[in-house]
This record gives structure tokens, sequence and C-alpha cells, in this order.
């Protein structure tokens, strides 16, 4: 099984990130991560979809999302020319005794930390997806709370577009 990471150009209005998503699960391919935004283009939004998969079950979803009326490109963004990107908001409550190891831990990840209150933090962070689960991992022994992660946002390091 591979990762692929998908980027998808779509027509910005409603109904089109239900039409997507219901085309895997009705597949029965799994999404492990999504993110959505608008483009510089009011009327565009791009879907960034990181899935797994053979080579040939990644060219039937390419193939199956084509065929989607308000899909307008469907992208592979291939490993080496992948620029990836997660926002990952983590509380955590460490002890009194922990906090300088857990502010260094922070520091060395270039995390932000933001007091709440009673010791609580919560802690941000962007990086790739692996730096992401490697800091969540660090962080385990100063007790994780709650966890809020974005799925990761993609460009192909590229000097062409999807347009």
């Amino acid at each position: 099984m591979n990762r692929a990471v998908l980027s998808i150009l779509v027509s910005n209005h409603f109904g089109v990130l239900t039409r997507v998503t219901n085309l895997f699960s009705q597949r029965g391919f799994n999404i492990d991560s999504l993110a959505v935004g608008e483009t510089e283009n009011e009327n565009y939004s791009r879907i960034t979809i990181t899935t797994s998969g053979d080579a040939a079950s990644v060219n039937q979803i390419k193939l199956q999302l084509d065929k989607l009326e308000d899909v307008k490109i469907v992208q592979e963004i291939p490993d080496e020319q992948l620029f990836i990107r997660e926002v990952m908001l983590v509380k955590v409550a460490p002890r009194v005794n922990q906090m300088e190891a857990f502010e260094k831990c922070v520091e060395d990840f270039n995390g932000r930390t933001q007091i709440i209150e009673d010791g609580c933090c919560i802690v941000e962070m962007t990086d790739t997806p692996a730096s992401v689960n490697y800091f969540l991992e660090e962080l385990r022994e100063y007790h994780i709370k709650e966890i809020s992660r974005t799925g990761g946002a993609a460009l192909q390091l590229s000097t062409e577009t999807v347009y």
C-alpha cells in the first residue's frame, strides 16, 4: 500500500465536498487525511486528500473523481515534488517538575505554547505529517488531554499550476 496525495481543484459551491467524499466511501477507499480551502480564485476550492492503495486503486480513484461534474482537475503529487504541511493543536497538562523539559521539547520542534490556566497549555505546531506524529510521541509523557489536527495541505514543488 502506497500513500497518494491528491490535489483536487473543484467548483467552490455547496455540496461538492460531500460528492467527493461519498465517491471514496462508495468505492470502499479510505481517506487518511483531508484539507479543503478556497484558492486564489474565489470560484474554486482545493481539496487535498491523502489516501493509501496500490497504483491501480489510486488510478481508479483519480478516474472516478475526474467524472464528477464539479471536479475541474485531479492531480496526484509525486513524493519527490510534494510540499505538505499539517497543523496540530494539542492540549497538555505537564507537571510542575516537567515544565522545563516540556518547554525545551516544544522549542526543539518549533512549536508555540499558550498557557490556559492551572498549568494546562495548548501547543501549536505546523510541519510535515511525519514530524507532527513524532512530536506527538514526544509529548505523550506530558499528559496530553486533547488533540486537534488538520489534514495535510499540499502543493507541488514546481512552477506549474493546476490551471
